[in-house]
């Protein structure tokens, strides 16, 4: 798979699409209003690309290396992706309107501690071109699949948030793995 291909996988795989579906879904009985699905795509967006401009300023500031950060990103996505197999997609209420979209469809759903790591560790060690088109790709198609998706019932979703989660995992060794052979 490309550069690009493993950016979109491993931004897919922390944002989690079924577990943010499902999150969704559990705290809203209708289909969302398409305006709550674009503040949420702008916030979540705005999000993650503010932390891939400002990766190497991070880094920098924790006088972290990209490979040590590789390491620790790694670990984060790993505990997500566990967390997703072992309980599941997260449950958080969600207001009607903007408010609903800010939290927590925008944050922490679609800009999760786990997508915040993946940007900032791909902008640092492939640049930030390639991370920017990967993260407005990923966060519409997130963005745009719940709100086509939200309101119905969905049985299978919390099944493939716990497989995405396993991916998040293998994605989260093997940039451990990278990190360790680096230093």
């Amino acid at each position: 798979m490309s550069g690009i291909g493993i950016t979109i996988l491993l931004i897919f795989a922390a944002i989690n699409p079924p577990a943010v579906l499902a999150t969704i879904n559990r705290a809203v009985d209708r289909r969302l209003d398409p305006k709550v699905a674009a503040v949420a795509f702008v916030a979540g967006a705005a999000l993650l690309l503010a932390a891939t401009f400002a990766a190497d300023a991070f880094l920098d500031a924790l006088q972290l290396e990209p490979e040590t950060f590789r390491i620790s990103a790694g670990i984060v996505m790993a505990v997500t992706g566990a967390a997703f197999i072992l309980f599941g997609p997260f449950s958080f209420p969600v207001e009607d309107g903007w408010k609903g979209a800010l939290f927590p469809f925008a944050f922490p759903l679609l800009a999760s501690p786990a997508a915040f790591a993946a940007v900032l560790t791909r902008s640092a060690d492939k640049g930030e071109p390639q991370t920017v088109l990967a993260t407005l790709i990923v966060v519409a198609a997130v963005s745009a699949g719940v709100f086509a998706l939200s309101g119905r019932s969905t049985p299978v979703v919390p099944i493939l948030a716990r497989v995405i989660g396993a991916v998040l995992i293998f994605r989260a060794v093997g940039l451990v793995i990278d990190g360790i052979r680096a230093v």
